[in-house]
């Protein structure tokens, strides 16, 4: 795009000048405009101290001098994610001579926007299409009626989201389209990121980069560093993962159970990888044999064909076992697979029941709609590559030197074609047996942590929502801390799920844990969940929550079990507090913003 050159119109009521300086002003473009108000401001305010004359530059200096933009990065980030790739943008920005204010946006005062010349905005999606906890409060603001007008200020978005999710994106769109309805112009166009976001984020980074320095006609001072999301300080990352060896591979669920759940123990030795309680473990999985084989038959393929990848060329069986996504389904494969097999049944579901079709189906129930012979390199084009998942640590370091644990839930649904397992947790429990190895890295949750003092904590972690605070648990035992910890736990059975009894048991017996309060929805003819437990407890919670300042964590169902437990938390404020609904809620979003209540859900 090229913004040096674009001249403006003003209106001839814009401004209190005389026809002779309208019509100077006139003749100056964006970016002449951009620094003649920064220059004028500055000259004023130097009149009206009595000093502009050691202020007022040459001429020579006049036309060299670059546009200094009131320029602000600000990042809305859930995980660290967006965090890590605004501050990777800021640096860039530094490295072009470019200064820029960074910030988190529960962080930045809501009334500088309509200062701001540049912004530019990272921005991750939690959950069904919703702003990250301490972004709540800003995405509000931007959307609502008290936002200001933008006119003359150039935005741009980087949008971090998941495509199996509805409302893919969701934050950064709401942002994007905000900043343009209060008259923004963009900057680059936005770039929506799923979860394999490096490759498209760097290419944003560097265009932002770009535009930037030529809005602000800056020479580049240095080379723009490399960009990359990898963390400097750690050898191991995602694009570069260690190889861990299984030493312990447990069902931990017991016979009858409804569910099937295991605990992992991975050797991290020798890697040098740190990590903290609250933390994710990012693991590639392979996909499961029995599929690929299917996949195979569906389009009378042998597996022996080689097919190039980005990584270079492989087999195709190489290629769907280790690098490719069957799993997940994503509309652009079923549109692009509808059209090839030319199935109305395809354009159908994408047309009308999507949704509903991706829960319970995966990429080979697709193909199994339309089978047709298709060539290996063919197939191939139409995937995207597979995505590590993430899986909260169990585990402390302190408690488990070089080492890491995993509680993990296998994943299942059946369907007209049988019973189809989640990539990850299927190869972690199913494949993986002892002295295997399997690659990870870890993934810094900055937004679930303990506090740094010994504050109470109040932990909410039904089914395998109990990993984290495990960790935490084996943490505060490790350091000695002093607080007090109190933790609600829930799953179907006592007898089959109660998921490291023995453990939790011992730390209430030593007074690690001041309360143990469990919820097993099916011994008994009402279902009980860990929320009615919170209600239960509503008095002892408030007194932990007004008087001791405790802090509370959630992990675990984001679409039924966190919803529910806020609006419990939401019920014992207003209840115990005397609050009204709006100042419950209102109290609850400020625990929120005070990094008191934090949440892990998916």
């Amino acid at each position: 795009m090229d913004i040096v050159n674009k001249k403006v119109d003003l209106p001839h009521n814009a401004l209190p000048l005389n026809p002779d300086l309208l019509e100077t002003v006139q003749k100056f473009d964006s970016k002449e405009l951009y620094w003649l108000s920064g220059y004028c401001s500055g000259l004023a305010d130097a009149k009206h101290t009595g000093v502009e004359s050691s202020i007022l530059p040459t001429a020579a200096a006049v036309s060299q001098a670059p546009v200094a933009l009131k320029t602000v990065v600000l990042y809305a980030s859930q995980s660290g994610n967006a965090q890590d790739l605004a501050e990777l943008l800021h640096q860039n920005l530094g490295q072009k001579g470019i200064d820029a204010e960074l910030a988190s946006v529960a962080d930045f005062k809501s009334n500088k926007l309509k200062e701001q010349q540049v912004i530019l905005m990272i921005a991750s999606t939690h959950g069904e299409g919703e702003p990250p906890d301490d972004a709540i409060d800003f995405h509000e603001y931007v959307l609502g009626k008290r936002a200001p007008k933008l006119e003359g200020v150039r935005h741009a978005v980087l949008s971090l989201g998941d495509s199996s999710y509805e409302f893919f994106c969701q934050t950064g769109k709401d942002f994007d389209q905000a900043f343009s309805k209060l008259g923004s112009q963009s900057l680059v166009e936005r770039v929506d990121c799923d979860l394999d976001y490096d490759a498209p984020a760097a290419e944003w980074i560097a265009k932002v980069v770009d535009e930037v320095a030529l809005l602000s006609d800056f020479a580049p001072t240095a080379d723009v560093q490399n960009i990359t999301t990898a963390n400097p300080a750690c050898e191991w990352t995602k694009a570069n993962p260690f190889t861990a060896t299984v030493l312990e591979n447990q069902k931990i669920t017991g016979r009858g159970s409804i569910k099937h759940i295991n605990h992992l123990e991975l050797s991290l030795e020798g890697s040098g990888i740190n990590y903290l309680p609250g933390d994710s473990l990012g693991v590639w999985a392979k996909n499961n044999a029995e599929v690929v084989s299917e996949i195979l038959t569906l389009t009378e393929l042998t597996g022996d064909e080689q097919i190039a990848l980005k990584e270079g060329t492989k087999t195709l069986v190489q290629a769907l076992t280790e690098n490719l996504e069957i799993s997940l389904v994503n509309k652009e494969f079923v549109s692009q697979y509808a059209e090839l097999t030319n199935s109305d049944a395809l354009r159908e579901i994408v047309a009308e029941n999507y949704l509903n079709f991706i829960k319970n189906n995966q990429l080979v129930d697709v193909i199994r709609f339309s089978p047709k012979k298709l060539e290996a390199q063919q197939l191939v084009d139409l995937l995207k590559p597979i995505k590590p998942r993430m899986y909260s640590i169990a585990s402390s370091l302190q408690a488990a030197p070089e080492e890491v644990h995993l509680t993990v839930g296998l994943q299942q649904s059946e369907n007209d074609n049988g019973t189809r397992y989640g990539t990850a947790s299927h190869f972690l429990i199913e494949a993986l047996q002892e002295d295997d190895e399997v690659l990870v890295f870890v993934d810094e949750n900055r937004h679930f942590k303990l506090p740094e003092n010994d504050q109470p904590v109040i932990m909410i972690g039904p089914g395998t929502g109990i990993a984290p605070f495990r960790a935490f648990l084996q943490e505060r035992q490790e350091i000695s801390s002093s607080g007090e910890n109190w933790l609600f736990f829930g799953n179907p059975n006592f007898n089959t799920d109660f998921l490291y009894q023995v453990e939790l048991q011992n730390y209430l017996k030593d007074g690690l844990l001041t309360h143990l309060s469990v919820a097993f929805s099916r011994d008994q003819s009402e279902k009980v969940y860990v929320q009615h437990r919170l209600l239960e407890n509503a008095e002892s919670l408030w007194q932990w929550i007004n008087e001791k300042q405790a802090y509370i964590y959630v992990c675990g169902d984001m679409s039924r079990m966190a919803k529910d437990v806020e609006s419990a938390l939401i019920t014992i404020a207003k209840e115990q507090g005397g609050k009204s609904q709006e100042d419950a809620e209102v109290f609850i979003k400020a625990l929120k913003k005070e990094k008191r209540y934090q949440r892990d859900v998916y």
